[in-house]
């Protein structure tokens, strides 16, 4: 007869993968073992193999998880009813949401996707795929000329990506700006540029 599992399970599955982000992010990866992690968990390397059979499998759904949520944010905002710019601050703010909340399972989606074996990293691979293709067509509702230009909708789209993926370096929750005010900065600079910006509009925002 199987055994069958405690009601906490998904819970505690959870909570490894958190204490398993700081660790990562604060060590590497590669730098870290399972008897850290199981230390940093206050228990022990064969209660962790209950839950997971390896450090990969920890790794894989680190980063599977923090993605989903991330393709969940963005079509969540594609089929919101509003005007295409509000469905795009709808999208700046939640996945500045993301970043802020879970900067160290960012950073190794950034540092660490590399450490996963092949069918594992095409995964990931395939749900970043899948954020960026409905960035793209949040993009479009913006800009539907750009639909004629294979050659500039996918870098648009990564250059407004590039402009909060990497928050978690500098982005301080205590800072003189809000999460909120700087997803709609990021979306004013990107939808009308930096030099129009009216410095009396962003006392607004």
């Amino acid at each position: 007869m199987a055994r069958k599992q405690a009601e906490d399970y998904d819970d505690r599955r959870r909570s490894i993968l958190d204490k398993a982000a700081e660790l990562f992010a604060d060590k590497g990866y590669a730098r870290s073992s399972i008897s850290e992690l199981a230390k940093a968990c206050g228990a022990s390397k064969s209660w962790l193999y209950h839950y997971y059979p390896s450090k990969e499998a920890i790794l894989f759904d680190i980063m599977r998880l923090h993605v989903m949520e991330l393709v969940t944010m963005a079509e969540a905002a594609l089929v919101h009813d509003g005007t295409p710019k509000e469905k795009f601050q709808i999208l700046a703010r939640n996945f500045m949401n993301i970043y802020v909340n879970a900067g160290s399972k960012h950073v190794i989606l950034l540092n660490d996707r590399g450490c996963l074996p092949d069918e594992m990293r095409r995964e990931i691979l395939g749900l970043q795929e899948r954020v960026v293709n409905t960035v793209v067509k949040l993009v479009l509702e913006l800009n539907p000329g750009l639909d004629r230009s294979q050659d500039y909708k996918k870098p648009v789209t990564m250059a407004f990506l590039g402009m909060i993926n990497w928050t978690y370096i500098w982005f301080r929750k205590d800072g003189p700006v809000s999460q909120e005010q700087f997803a709609d900065l990021a979306v004013e600079v990107f939808m009308n540029g930096f030099m129009s910006l009216d410095p009396e509009k962003l006392q607004r925002i």
